[in-house]
């Protein structure tokens, strides 16, 4: 309950689990985790997963991993750190070779070997309760089905708009008649 008496956002008491992540879809998530019998985890893992489709600009699948967790709810927090890697044959006298100085955009040579999904594979062997199908279930729902898109998410779309142009299937999923997707719209 907001306290009108103090400025900022009020604190957020539980007894039997929360969740808080950039968007609502996601914490939704998180906490229908919870309900069913998930753990932290599998929660965190779920809400991850949904924000890669209904916030793509600030997360997905092709990113990187880094948590912090208390197994069992316990005092120690452990980090986990899963950072995707050069790919193998890169190499940076091929970078030199052809003239390569700095990293050129829309460019596939500046994109590293994604972990993400990697390391929820590895947390939810070492911590998680759910199968990771079980867990994509809502994100792949948002994508099929669609979702509105947040206020948030509506002005990264028009920031990036000329950068999504740039390659046709970006253009085809991220710009509807070259326009992007404005708040409330639903978006798959």
């Amino acid at each position: 309950m907001r306290d009108f008496e103090l400025p900022g956002r009020s604190a957020a008491h539980s007894t039997h689990g929360m969740a808080a992540t950039a968007h609502p879809l996601a914490t939704l998530t998180a906490i229908d985790v919870l309900r069913a019998g998930g753990n932290a985890m599998d929660a965190a893992i779920a809400a991850n997963a949904v924000l890669g489709v209904v916030e793509p600009a600030m997360s997905g699948i092709g990113g990187d991993c880094v948590v912090l967790y208390a197994p069992k709810g316990g005092p120690n927090v452990h980090a986990f750190i899963g950072l995707g890697r050069t790919p193998a044959a890169a190499h940076l006298a091929w970078y030199k070779d052809r003239g390569i100085d700095k990293a050129p955009p829309f460019s596939p040579h500046v994109v590293a070997v994604p972990a993400l999904v990697d390391a929820w594979v590895r947390l939810l062997a070492d911590h998680g309760t759910r199968p990771l199908a079980a867990l994509l279930e809502p994100a792949i729902g948002y994508a099929e089905d669609g979702y509105p898109v947040h206020e948030r998410v509506a002005r990264d779309f028009a920031y990036w708009a000329k950068a999504l142009a740039h390659d046709p299937n970006t253009r085809a999923t991220f710009l509807k008649d070259g326009k992007p997707p404005r708040q409330g719209t639903l978006h798959r």
